[in-house]
């Protein structure tokens, strides 16, 4: 008589189990949606330290979430790069900006994303770069 009782307090057990680890990893789950935020309103030490989150996924993990994951904040942080090289390149800028601008892109460089093999393509099209140009 107490079977359904005990089943059902297993499935309980395991639910929570489940949420208790969903709630360990949603900042990590959450880091490329920040950072494109982050990013868009310019605040680019916040993308870093929403980033840097991140690199604890290995690059040979065989959980998909986990690597697409990585690989989304690995291309909002060359979009921060392109944005910070294209600030630093502008002819009107803050000194404060220029100093923020080049701590923060320093940072970046320093913490080794991953190339993509289509930079150039995106480089070009981008629509920082297209706004520098006029």
């Amino acid at each position: 008589s107490f079977k359904p009782l005990l089943d059902n307090a297993n499935e309980v057990r395991k639910v929570q189990s489940a949420l208790t680890v969903l709630q360990r990893v949603a900042p990590m789950l959450q880091a490329p949606y920040l950072m494109r935020q982050h990013v868009e309103n310019g605040r680019f030490s916040a993308a870093l330290k929403a980033y840097r989150r991140v690199l604890v996924i290995d690059e040979h993990c065989n959980i998909e979430l986990l690597n697409h994951v990585r690989n989304q904040a690995a291309e909002c942080a060359r979009e921060a790069r392109r944005e910070l090289e294209s600030r630093l390149a502008q002819d009107k800028i803050t000194v404060n900006g220029l100093l923020d601008a080049t701590r923060d892109l320093g940072e970046l460089l320093e913490l080794d994303i991953p190339h993509d093999p289509k930079e150039a393509e995106k480089v070009a099209g981008s629509r920082y770069r297209a706004a520098s140009i006029k």
